[in-house]
């Protein structure tokens, strides 16, 4: 990627562009990780400074935004294992964060009000577990593909396969009964 290297060679607005196109991501993905802002800024700040010093060691890349965020996930873990009073992000918090752009939310749309869809979307998600959150919001929210994922979640292709499958097999399931539900509520 012609920006990445362009950077690598110490042109500083390379770096302030690679900067500016990926900082609103990377902070929406490091609310995924962690509820601690301070902490996704420190990450954040460290992470570029690193970059910064060592760009002349760094690998090559074909997808910038995979490995910042690769880069970034690391960071942020291994902060929070030298700190381990920051604790993990809360289930309310993820859901806030995964439902901005999730593409199920579209095609409910069309049945229910906007409200009422957002309430059963997070109530979907509140029963997948964790893994199963961050490897939606990577997929579909992210667009990485299932190998970029497995590299982000160090886990390998299948498990990604896996996780996946049942996360939405578990949203599905709980919107079928939802819906049920829904129409037996006029009934009782």
């Amino acid at each position: 990627m012609l920006l990445w290297n362009t950077f690598q060679q110490g042109d500083r607005e390379a770096f302030a562009r690679i900067y500016n196109l990926y900082i609103e991501e990377l902070l929406s993905y490091g609310y995924r990780v962690t509820s601690n802002r301070q902490l996704i800024k420190d990450s954040i700040q460290d992470l570029f400074l690193h970059l910064w010093v060592h760009r002349e060691n760094l690998s090559e890349t074909d997808s910038v935004k995979f490995y910042l965020f690769r880069s970034l996930r690391n960071r942020i873990v291994r902060n929070m294992e030298k700190h381990p009073e920051v604790s993990i992000q809360q289930q309310e918090s993820v859901l806030e964060n995964v439902i901005g752009d999730f593409p199920f939310e579209h095609y409910l749309m069309k049945f229910e009000s906007d409200q009422e869809q957002i309430s059963r979307l997070r109530r979907g998600i509140e029963q997948l577990s964790k893994r199963q959150q961050e490897v939606i919001a990577f997929r579909y929210q992210h667009n990485f593909s299932l190998e970029e994922i497995a590299d982000l979640m160090q886990l390998n292709n299948q498990s990604v396969r896996n996780l996946l499958h049942r996360a939405i097999s578990q949203l599905r399931s709980y919107f079928e009964l939802a819906g049920w539900i829904m129409l037996l509520l006029p009934i009782i």
